[in-house]
Order: C-alpha cells, then sequence, then structure tokens
C-alpha cells in the first residue's frame, strides 16, 4: 500500500466505478463511484489513498490535471448561458454541465461531439466538434473515431507536402540502391488491405541456403524529421483500421501510393536479404536500400491457393518461402515464446453500412508464412540497434505479474487444465496451457492466458519481449501504418545500412522524434486505435442484434460479474450480457474465484465455459448494449401440445420437481442442461 498521490489516466465503466492507469507495470487504482471528484472518462488526474476493502484499497480523486482529448457523443440542452449535455456512453455521467461554444448551430435535443478544453480543468468548458444527423450506420467509425480522439482529416500543410512527391521521385532516388526488379517479387496482404509496406522474393540455390528478400517500403525517403508529415505522422502514431473506414498515418497519396508496394510499379525499399534453409537455419543477413517491382498483389487466399496449384514462377516461389518459413517457425518455437490461436471476428457490411454477417477470419498457412518473415525481420535489424547501442524504438513485453498468473492458472483449471502450476520465467512455460483454440473453452482459455499478459508498448531500451521470447525486438516491416517503424527507418539509413558511414551523434540526430515521451505517446495511440476497433465492432453487433430481437441462440458462457454473464453467441459470433436478474433466482452467487454463479437454494450453477440458450431481450445503440434472457420452456413449440397440456396441471408431483429446481420456472429448464454439460 502507498499513501503517496499518484497521477495516471481514470478508465470509468459503465458500472460507476473506474482505475487510473498509473504506469507500466504498476497495479491500477480503484476509485469508487463517490470518490470521482468530478473527474471524467480519459481525464489526467492525480488520486490518493483512501481506504483499505475488502477487496483491496480504494483511492479518491483530488485533483484533475488535465481533460480528455476524446469526443464526448451526446445531446444537449440549454441551461442558461450554460449547457447540459447527456451522454450516450455509459461510462460518462448522465449530466454534464458546461459551457459550450458552437451551441447556436445545433437544435435543441440534437445530438453532437463534444471536445472538452484541456486547460482548465474547472470549469468545464468545450465546443461542438461535429452536429450529428439522424443515425446512419455509415457513420459509426467516424463518430468513434471523434469519440476516440482519432484524427479524422490531414492538416493542409501535410496533404501539400505529401502532394509535392510524384512518380518521377523513384526513378531520381534509383541510383546507388540494389536492384531487385529482375526477382519475382511478391507482396500478400488481406483480400481488403489499404496498403502494402511489404514484400518477398527468394532466389533458389542448390547448395541448402535460399537468398530470402525481405522488401520494406522506404517510407522516410519521403517524410522528412520535423516536417509537416512527420509532425502530422507523429500526432496520429498509427493507422487505425475501423470496420468500415480507414484513418491512415499518412495521406492517401504516400499511404496507398507511392509508398506503397503496387504491383507493376517501382518502388523504393529497405531491403534486408538474408541467407535462410529449410530447417530455419539464419545465415548471413546484409541490409540495404533498394528498389523493387512487385510481380503480383496477392491476398492470404490467393497466395494459398496459387502454393497448392504449384507450377513454375509464381507459385514455386510461395512454395519455396513456405517450406523456409516452416523451417523458421519450427526453429523459433524451440527457442521460446508462446502461440495463441485467437481468431478475429470481422463484420460483414452492406452498402449502407447495416451488418448483414459476422465472421471468423480464417488464419490460413500463407498467414504464418508472411509473419515468420517479418518476425525475422524486426529480430535481425532491432539487433543491429542494440549492438550499435543507437537509439531506437523496440517492441516491448514484459512478464505478467504473478496475481495475474494465479488467475490465468484459475480460469484455465475450472475449464478443466491440468497440471502443476510453475513458476513462470520464459514464456514457453505457458505453452501446455494454451490451447489450439479450435472449441469455444479452449478459446476461453487463451482469452484469460492473453489477459493475465502485460500490454507490449514501445521503449528506448529493450527490456525484451516476453511473449516472443526474444531480445532486441524491434518494428520495422511496417512503416506506412506505424510511426515507430519509420522512425526506427531513419536510424537504420543512416547508421545500420551494409556500407554506410556514419556521422554525428544518433542521440542528437533523433532528437524531437525519437525520444521516451514519443514512444510514450505512439504506445497510447495504439491503445487508441485498438479500442476504436473494437467500440466499432461492438456497435455493429448491437445493430445486428436490433434487427433479432425476440430471437433464440446457443451461447457460451465466457465472463461474469456481479451483475450478470456475458454470453458469446455460437453461430451469430457476437456477444451479449444476461443480467443476473434474468435468471430469475435471486439466491445466485459468485463462487470457485469468480468463475460461476450458485444457487444457494439448489446446487445447480451457472460457469464459465458453459453452453446456455438464450433469447434477445434488448439491443440500445446508445449504450451499446446487448442484453439477452433466458429462452424459457413457454417460448419453445412443444412436440406434443396435449401432453405439454397434461404435464402442465402435473399436481404434487409438479410441485415436487418445482422445489428441487430452486429457479423460477424461466430458468428451470436452463439449470438442467447446465448441470448435465459438466
Amino acid at each position: 500500500m502507498t499513501t503517496r498521490p499518484r497521477v495516471g489516466r481514470l478508465e470509468r465503466t459503465r458500472f460507476g466505478y473506474g482505475f487510473v492507469r498509473v504506469g507500466e507495470g504498476e497495479d491500477d487504482l480503484f476509485v469508487p463511484p463517490f470518490a470521482m471528484g468530478g473527474a471524467l472518462h480519459g481525464d489526467l488526474v492525480v488520486a490518493r489513498y483512501l481506504e483499505t476493502r475488502r477487496e483491496g484499497d480504494a483511492h479518491e480523486i483530488v485533483e484533475v490535471l488535465e481533460r480528455s482529448l476524446a469526443g464526448i457523443v451526446g445531446r444537449l440542452e440549454p441551461r442558461g448561458r450554460m449547457t447540459l449535455l447527456l451522454p450516450e456512453r455509459p461510462e460518462y455521467p448522465r449530466e454534464i454541465l458546461l459551457t459550450l461554444h458552437g451551441r447556436s448551430s445545433v437544435p435543441r435535443g440534437g445530438r453532437v461531439v463534444v471536445r472538452l478544453d484541456l486547460k482548465p480543468p474547472e470549469p468545464l468548458q468545450g465546443k461542438v466538434i461535429a452536429v450529428l444527423g439522424t443515425d446512419d450506420a455509415r457513420e459509426d467509425s467516424w463518430v468513434v473515431a471523434l469519440e476516440e480522439g482519432i484524427r479524422t482529416e490531414f492538416d493542409s500543410q501535410a496533404l501539400a507536402e505529401a502532394a509535392s512527391h510524384d512518380e518521377s521521385s523513384v526513378a531520381r532516388a534509383a541510383h546507388g540502391r540494389a536492384d531487385f526488379r529482375n526477382d519475382i517479387v511478391l507482396t500478400i496482404d488481406p483480400e481488403d488491405a489499404k496498403d502494402h509496406d511489404d514484400a518477398l522474393s527468394v532466389r533458389r540455390s542448390a547448395h541448402g541456403a535460399h537468398e530470402v528478400g525481405i522488401h520494406i517500403a522506404d517510407v522516410s525517403h519521403y517524410v522528412s524529421p520535423g516536417g509537416a508529415l512527420d509532425l502530422e505522422a507523429q500526432a496520429r502514431g498509427n493507422s487505425a483500421y475501423l470496420a468500415d473506414a480507414t484513418y491512415p498515418m499518412l495521406p492517401e497519396a504516400l499511404s496507398g501510393g507511392l509508398c506503397s508496394l503496387v504491383e507493376g510499379k517501382d518502388r523504393l525499399t529497405l531491403s534486408l536479404v538474408v541467407d535462410l534453409d529449410e530447417e530455419g537455419t539464419v545465415g548471413k543477413s546484409r541490409l540495404v536500400s533498394g528498389i523493387v517491382r512487385s510481380n503480383a498483389s496477392l491476398s492470404y487466399p490467393e497466395a494459398a491457393r496459387l502454393g497448392r496449384e504449384g507450377g513454375d514462377g509464381i507459385p514455386a516461389s510461395l512454395a519455396l518461402l513456405d517450406r523456409i518459413a516452416r523451417g523458421l517457425r519450427r526453429r523459433r518455437m524451440e527457442e521460446g515464446g508462446l502461440d495463441m490461436d485467437l481468431p478475429e471476428i470481422r463484420a460483414r457490411l452492406d452498402e449502407r453500412g447495416e451488418p448483414h454477417r459476422f465472421e471468423e477470419t480464417k488464419r490460413l498457412p500463407t498467414h504464418e508464412l508472411v509473419e515468420e518473415y517479418m518476425l525475422l525481420a524486426n529480430r535481425i535489424v532491432g539487433g543491429r540497434a542494440l549492438a550499435k547501442e543507437v537509439p531506437f524504438f523496440y517492441r516491448v513485453h514484459e512478464r505478467p505479474r504473478y496475481d495475474k498468473l494465479r488467475a490465468f492458472f484459475d480460469a484455465a483449471r475450472y475449464l478443466g487444465r491440468s497440471g502443476a502450476v510453475p513458476f513462470v520465467t520464459e514464456a514457453k512455460q505457458l505453452r501446455r496451457w494454451a490451447t489450439s483454440g479450435k472449441t469455444t473453452r479452449d478459446r476461453i482459455v487463451n482469452l484469460y492466458l492473453l489477459r493475465a499478459m502485460e500490454k507490449a508498448r514501445y521503449d528506448l531500451v529493450d527490456v525484451a519481449h516476453f511473449g516472443l521470447g526474444m531480445r532486441g525486438y524491434a518494428h520495422f516491416t511496417s512503416p506506412i501504418r506505424r510511426y515507430a517503424d519509420l522512425a526506427n527507418h531513419r536510424i537504420v539509413k543512416r547508421y545500420l545500412l551494409d556500407g554506410a558511414k556514419p556521422g554525428g551523434d544518433p542521440w542528437a540526430f533523433a532528437d524531437g522524434w525519437m525520444s521516451a515521451g514519443v514512444a510514450s505517446h505512439i504506445s497510447s495511440t495504439e491503445m487508441t486505435a485498438d479500442d476504436a476497433e473494437r467500440a466499432v465492432l461492438k456497435l455493429k453487433a448491437v445493430r445486428y442484434a436490433q434487427l433479432r430481437l425476440g430471437e433464440e441462440a446457443r451461447g457460451t458462457i465466457v465472463g461474469l460479474s456481479p451483475g450478470g454473464l456475458f454470453v458469446f453467441l455460437e453461430g451469430w459470433f457476437i456477444e451479449g450480457f444476461l443480467p443476473k436478474r434474468a435468471i430469475g433466482d435471486p439466491s445466485l452467487t459468485l463462487a470457485e474465484h469468480g468463475f460461476s454463479f450458485r444457487s444457494k437454494r439448489t446446487r445447480h450453477r451457472l460457469g464459465l465455459g458453459d453452453p446456455v440458450d438464450v433469447v434477445v431481450a434488448r439491443a440500445d445503440l446508445e449504450r451499446r448494449e446487448i442484453e439477452l434472457g433466458l429462452r424459457t420452456r413457454a417460448a419453445r413449440r412443444p412436440k406434443h401440445p396435449g401432453r405439454a397440456k397434461t404435464k402442465a396441471r402435473g399436481g404434487r408431483q409438479g410441485k415436487r420437481r418445482s422445489r428441487r429446481a430452486g429457479f423460477s420456472s424461466r430458468a428451470r429448464s436452463r439449470c438442467r442442461r447446465s448441470r448435465g454439460s459438466r
């Protein structure tokens, strides 16, 4: 316990309480609802110790240092010279009274996005940054981007700087670069990829070791330190890929044009050429500035199909790259690291932005092929930077804390895993606890393991990457969409290229765009983009549920809270919340480390991984909530109506059956199925 005041960002929950995130590797500070001190979700605050409870220490907010840059979506009601903002998201208070600029353009009760002034924190002041019309699914991503503080428009100077480059700039810069245009160069990306910043080539050798080229777009050629483009890219930190919109780190003229390794166009690269055999043995490597011309821009399914069909040219290159990648993977897993299969859920949308289905992305061998070469390039380049002791943004991932791992082991054991709990020092010790991810219960285990892990981040000090089991690991392969990679490219070109003659102090060279502050900022923008991606997916899920009110579905319990159960709907691939009050038994209490609800009246339980039949009861778009109810016996059509009617008049036998069940009539059938499934 520490009593000194701490500074951090407040994250409020929909239940009123919140947590202050104070720093990497430190415990978050719990703040009860009554101790918020006027702070709002996302504010930079000062918190101090309040009291010790059975659940742990509680803290209170004593000062708001800075308001959040995030937008607040809500409706406006005038209150004289002041304005009452009624936020939609449950993380905010129901009412916020403030001085608002731009109110005159908004009709009474109008729906808007408001951004508060950073300082002074008091009195509250803000401005209307967007006026929203009637509900339009095509605006979901835009609204979420404004909420999360993601930039949706480029600065005019940045656009002008990007437009100043044209195709002729490639030819002018080609002199002195390694020429890979006669090689078969391939890009392999998702079907809907907006940019192509990496490509692969391979030169076959009869002597065992093949020469593999890992070609990365030379974005730093176009984005100079301190320029308008650089400042814009640094502020954004990364691209944000949402369900129906992309907010790139760089303007389209570069991200989808000159920097993108598109098919049939000459493009500038930083290329790592590595000698590799099919057993995964890494030989000598060279790092050069290059020029390439992609022979084909393939999607993952297309590349997988070509590799299976076989043949000369592109299929032969894909087959050889795949064999080498399999060897790299085997070697990497022998050395350490952890591999978890957590399928990505994607929304398929119509032209109106409405979801017509959700689906899991199928992981193909070509996903692993590309992943292995990118990991290899990041490791080799990061290792060079570490050896030369130059400034570099390393991708670091600390060892998980003991208490989080203990919670994971408890969950895994509840779900049927067994074995002695290790004292974890390496990620490979957790492999036997991770699963293949083929069933929902397996995925729950992997999800709890992911939650136990610390968040990966950027740092100028290499403290290793626990999950990968690597030291000197850095991001190098995605400079179009990540500022860390772009900044690292500048160091690579000046100090790490083969044959380079570095001059000057590297820290002086990196001043202004590579620092601990920038590392913290881009780590934060990455999390913001991830939060936005999940928020849009949740919005689409609520829209999907709105069209299916009253429909029944089979689900699996994937989480519990004191208020109810989180249920993943099989086949629908969305998640809803089943409130405890909807189960119909007020005696239900959390048991078994919080992994199940157990009835005090009976022995029945509803636990993590159990199947449950539910019905969609409510879908609230403003609060982004999907509420479920239990599928009741009355909701089912009896196969023999006459027999069912007779049983309903079952007298004493029916009463005895009711007393045994203990739950209400709504929950009786569910509980029998739950007990039988375990």
